[in-house]
């Protein structure tokens, strides 16, 4: 027997041959009338980081609307040198257990360094995209408030409400 979509697939019928191949044919007869589906290709998949990334560098370029805002390569030696400071790390130490880690501060100084050869508009735009990278990755990665759900109503007998046994046993006592 022929498959079809007007069959039973899942067992046999005890009607004779004759009726499952009248079933047949007006099976074929319909086939006819049914159009023919149409295929839309897929939605594009747009990649979460691809997203973010995207809107960072659109804030970027609202934070250096002009060459004057990139900071400086003396800027980010300073803020790489003050980040070694003392208080700042006894603070981290005090905080998280251990020293801050100022490597992409070095990375951003050398970063710096490396765009000396460029002219002034060709340097900006690639210090934001280098920051929107940087935020994007923060942004995507996760983070401690990941553990944070969000609520669409509050919790059932929030707050729990104050009975008159309950306060009067407590104000005899």
């Amino acid at each position: 027997m022929a498959w079809s979509i007007f069959t039973n697939p899942f067992g046999a019928s005890s009607s004779s041959s004759a009726s499952s191949s009248t079933q047949h044919i007006e099976a074929e007869t319909h086939a006819d009338v049914l159009p023919a589906p149409t295929l839309t290709p897929p939605a594009p998949q747009v990649n979460k980081y691809e997203t973010v990334l995207q809107d960072e560098e659109k804030y970027q370029e609202v934070q250096y609307p002009t060459t004057e805002h990139v900071p400086g390569c003396m800027t980010l030696l300073d803020e790489f040198l003050m980040c070694y400071a003392l208080a700042p790390q006894l603070r981290s130490m005090y905080r998280y257990g251990e020293f801050r880690d100022c490597t992409w501060k070095w990375e951003d100084f050398k970063y710096c360094l490396s765009l000396k050869a460029d002219d002034e508009e060709m340097r900006r735009k690639l210090w934001i995209k280098r920051r929107a990278e940087w935020w994007a990755k923060r942004r995507v990665d996760g983070s401690s408030e990941d553990v944070w759900d969000v609520r669409s109503e509050p919790p059932k007998n929030f707050p729990p409400l104050v009975t008159e046994e309950i306060t009067s046993e407590s104000s005899t006592t």
